[in-house]
């Protein structure tokens, strides 16, 4: 007889790195939600191939954010979070992740700066993906580019 165990079938003990998640919002005024997320997978590699035309190399990065539980929880983009709450994170195209503990971000200058090229250990988020189990939403994956520093 095949048993189940309880919750997400997913062994989430790997996922050791600390991150900090950068989600700008663009309005009248600026402003930068900024989580450390302790419990993350961040996998940095860099890829080359060559066609018959040309060699290409590509600096990407693969990004594994477990929900829930002690982790923070995801909020969807176009969902309303609530603003006192400060236990959720949210992730779309364009925002950037820092391996490790990252700064404040306040301002559009500073955003402006904060760019891989100008910031080790910083890419910016190309694409998301949420991972559900059972309805409930378990991790959220992410690929991002990032610059390598010589």
């Amino acid at each position: 007889m095949l048993r189940l165990r309880e919750g997400a079938p997913l062994d989430y003990g790997f996922c050791r790195d600390v991150v900090t998640l950068y989600h700008p919002v663009f309005g009248e005024a600026f402003a930068c939600r900024r989580v450390v997320f302790r419990g993350a997978y961040m996998d940095l590699r860099e890829t080359a191939g060559t066609d018959a035309v040309e060699t290409k190399s590509e600096r990407r990065c693969f990004l594994l954010l477990p929900c829930g539980g002690e982790r923070p929880r995801w909020s969807p983009p176009g969902e309303a979070a609530l603003l006192e709450d400060e236990d959720w994170f949210r992730l779309e195209p364009g925002d950037r992740v820092l391996l490790g503990e990252g700064p404040q971000i306040g301002t559009r200058e500073e955003w402006r700066r904060f760019v891989p090229a100008q910031v080790p250990g910083l890419a910016a988020v190309r694409e998301v993906a949420v991972k559900r189990w059972q309805g409930k939403e378990c991790h959220v994956e992410a690929q991002t580019e990032w610059y390598k520093h010589w």
